[in-house]
């Protein structure tokens, strides 16, 4: 599996995680073809959740409008990024979203910069190849 991401988009991506000490998330359009999870758009939602330095909770209607709008162009959510002070490897939280949301999930470490991108394949994390156009 392949996560390919415009340089413009990840370089935005990895600004903004580093300029903030909260979780931030990002969620990724695009399309999926033979196993390559290609991003085209970012759109960053306000995080919700009731404790923002160490968990993300999307707001539930920036979520609505990028599904809508990934719709109406013929696309599908392809990446949802996120942001933690530490390695970028997902957490048993991380992981529960996971079982949700079958995607990659770009983990960017706030800290260094570091970045790794995963997924859940048969309740087994993957890691995903990050290509970088």
């Amino acid at each position: 599996m392949r996560l390919i991401i415009p340089s413009k988009i990840l370089k935005e991506i990895l600004e903004k995680c580093r300029s903030l000490d909260l979780e931030t998330i990002f969620i990724g359009i695009g399309f999926l073809e033979n196993n390559k999870y290609i991003v085209t758009e970012i759109f960053e939602c306000r995080n919700v959740s009731p404790y923002p330095w160490t968990r993300f909770l999307a707001d539930p209607q920036c979520l609505y409008n990028v599904f809508r709008y990934a719709e109406s162009k013929k696309m599908e959510i392809v990446l949802l990024v996120h942001n933690h002070p530490a390695q970028p490897i997902p957490s048993s939280e991380d992981v529960r979203g996971m079982r949700l949301w079958r995607i990659p999930w770009l983990i960017v470490d706030s800290l260094s910069g570091r970045y790794n991108a995963w997924i859940l394949v048969n309740d087994e994390l993957r890691e995903v190849l990050i290509e970088v156009s």
